[in-house]
């Protein structure tokens, strides 16, 4: 065996398989996020094709929706960002503690949202495809933000056993990057559905 392939005395294969499959894993999510971020954008265009088919948006004789309380929930959605980073910067300390308090304000946020997004449901008239659009959209989002709650559901449950350690809270950090993501798509549909 030539020098350049023979395997170092200190070589752990352990250790490489684990690292391989966090890399694994890592890159997956990625992808992940790629495809599921081309939905979303898909969603954002196919508002936009249909406001260009309709002329004017909302159409004629239906009224703008009012923004004040999805303000108030997009401003619940993004503080949960926060204990978000926090939940992480836990997870890195060893601080049990720290996790489940940052879950339980993530999750109590994303509720937030949820009950907040019911309740402009039952504002939005029917009108076609202004209020179809509209919902579809927000249903899909509110979708991601229950997926998420239940990710993080996992997460406390895996913090309440204690298996995680700095080195080893691979799903932890999974949960909270799909958290940033269901924080930025929902950034994207606001300023479609509102600001537009």
């Amino acid at each position: 065996m030539s020098a350049q392939f023979a395997q170092p005395s200190n070589f752990d294969d352990k250790q490489y398989q684990e690292t391989l499959a966090l890399k694994n894993k890592r890159f997956g999510l990625v992808l992940w996020r790629i495809a599921n971020g081309m939905v979303f954008i898909f969603f954002a265009l196919a508002n936009y094709l249909m406001r260009q088919a309709q002329g004017s948006w909302p159409p004629p004789g239906v009224s703008r929706l009012d923004a004040g309380l999805p303000t108030l929930i997009t401003l619940a959605l993004v503080l949960s960002s926060l204990p978000a980073f926090r939940l992480q910067a836990a997870a890195r300390r060893e601080d049990k503690r720290g996790m489940i308090t940052n879950i339980s304000a993530i999750v109590v946020l994303g509720c937030v949202f949820l009950v907040g997004m019911v309740l402009v449901w039952r504002q939005v008239p029917f009108s076609g495809s202004y209020s179809s659009i509209f919902f579809v959209m927000t249903a899909f989002h509110s979708l991601h933000v229950i997926i998420g709650m239940l990710l993080l559901g996992f997460v406390f449950l895996r913090v309440r056993r204690g298996m995680y350690t700095k080195d080893n809270h691979w799903s932890l950090e999974a949960g909270v990057v799909f958290w940033h993501f269901v924080d930025l798509m929902w950034l994207v549909f606001f300023i479609v559905l509102y600001v537009v």
